[in-house]
């Protein structure tokens, strides 16, 4: 759906929400290309980008250029430049957000966005502990955690505290609900373990299944 800016109405601007839970929201969002300007922006985001670059301007601190298939964090708090680069096309992205924003004078650690490096996600540095799992925090927010996760292929019993996204990077997931629904899920897609989900998860993959997940920070 094209949405109107209130401050710049005649700007391309297109909006989907993809899900809406007590913690998380997913959008895929669209813009021509356009460079703004933010004061103490007032959410964690999780960005995946599909298409276009992004430039990053901090008041404080380095220049970042996103590229199309990077995942990134955006603070809580950041100030500067976003400048969105799409050519004659349209960017889009996949957007991750908290439902509910935490206290407005609560900011992220760093003044900066964080690229989650493919050198990182590739899993050559993962070591499986004696249980057959794996789990790196690659950022903790106050609004937003990111999490590199794997395991063996697994057959276990789920119950989260929270809504979970999760992007499989390699391997498969089957769920499946105590009504005995399933939904099978391949390497790079992105799906939702809802708040108070119960049933099963199995993974199956080539000795090893990695993924990310994006949930609400829980503060201690």
């Amino acid at each position: 759906e094209k949405l109107q800016l209130k401050d710049e109405p005649e700007k391309d601007f297109y909006q989907k929400r993809l899900y809406k839970g007590e913690d998380l929201s997913i959008y895929v969002v669209s813009t021509e290309t356009w460079k703004n300007d933010f004061n103490n922006l007032g959410f964690d985001e999780f960005v995946y980008m599909f298409h276009g670059e992004a430039l990053i301007k901090p008041k404080d601190g380095k220049a970042q250029l996103f590229h199309s298939g990077d995942y990134f964090f955006a603070p809580k708090g950041y100030t500067g430049e976003w400048e969105i680069r799409a050519g004659n096309n349209l960017h889009y992205e996949l957007s991750v957000i908290t439902t509910k924003r935490a206290d407005s004078t609560m900011k992220s650690k760093g003044t900066g966005h964080k690229l989650f490096e493919k050198a990182v996600l590739s899993g050559a540095q993962i070591d499986l502990n004696k249980n057959g799992t794996y789990k790196s925090v690659l950022k903790k927010g106050v609004e937003l955690t990111i999490t590199l996760r794997a395991e063996r292929p697994a057959d276990y019993t789920i119950a989260p505290a929270n809504d979970m996204l999760v992007q499989l990077l390699s391997g498969q997931v089957t769920t499946e609900t105590v009504k005995g629904e399933q939904d099978t899920f391949y390497s790079k897609d992105f799906f939702v373990i809802p708040k108070d989900f119960e049933g099963k998860w199995v993974s199956n993959g080539h000795g090893l299944v990695k993924y990310l997940t994006v949930e609400k920070t829980v503060l201690e």
